[in-house]
């Protein structure tokens, strides 16, 4: 049975990123109320979280044919619901039954936009975050993405964001906080949701196909959303 290549679906997310990519190109950049750009950021959220999910599922897929998994286990191990890095990683050592990566997981760091606390200056800082933190931005960010779709938000200006809908993480755990009790999603931090996803996304498949003897994967064509 021919199965397609690993790089299959990297090149399919490429393509997904692509409308992400293109609406962070968008936006104005400048200080003071947005206006209708405001909703740039939930929608780079909504569809990087998406692509997130497609490449996940056919990811995973195509690992577990390589492996020589029946047509049923593939379908089970393909079916997911809102698949954060955590379930790509549960996945991953399901089917390849590699390990935790505690070597490799160690050595990662990725660099976020770091919300500036209520009262201090607008001026957005980076900061570094390990796997362990990556991953719980990631679900922070799937909270996010609940919200938007579900309705409970509008995302373009302050608003107090509910408590997790599945987990212990909340969506404000990654927003901007602001008075009141309100948090807001800005630029910077769809920014950070796409560049987190993408950047974990690509570490566990590279990993994986490393680890199957394949090819090393090409991610040039994958936007990415660098700080």
């Amino acid at each position: 049975m021919y199965v397609p290549s690993l790089q299959t679906a990297v090149d399919r997310y490429g393509t997904s990123l692509t409308i992400p990519k293109m609406l962070e190109k968008l936006h104005p950049r400048a200080k003071g109320n947005p206006g209708n750009a405001g909703a740039l950021a939930p929608a780079i959220v909504l569809t990087s979280v998406s692509a997130f999910e497609g490449f996940v599922e056919e990811f995973v897929a195509l690992v577990a044919a390589h492996r020589n998994q029946s047509f049923g286990q593939i379908a089970k191990l393909a079916t997911m619901n809102n698949p954060t890095v955590k379930t790509f990683d549960e996945k991953l050592r399901n089917v390849l039954q590699w390990g935790d990566g505690a070597t490799w997981k160690t050595l990662f760091s990725i660099e976020t936009w770091k919300a500036p606390a209520v009262g201090d200056s607008t001026w957005i800082q980076k900061q570094s975050r390990t796997w362990a933190e990556a991953e719980e931005d990631a679900d922070g960010w799937m909270q996010v993405r609940h919200c938007l779709t579900h309705g409970l938000v509008r995302g373009f200006r302050p608003e107090v964001w509910p408590g997790p809908l599945r987990g212990t993480i909340a969506a404000s755990s990654v927003l901007r906080p602001q008075s009141s009790g309100r948090h807001s999603l800005s630029l910077h931090g769809a920014e950070s949701c796409a560049h987190v996803y993408r950047s974990c996304g690509q570490k566990l498949a590279d990993e994986a196909a490393q680890f199957l003897g394949h090819p090393p994967l090409s991610w040039d064509k994958v936007p990415d959303f660098p700080l």
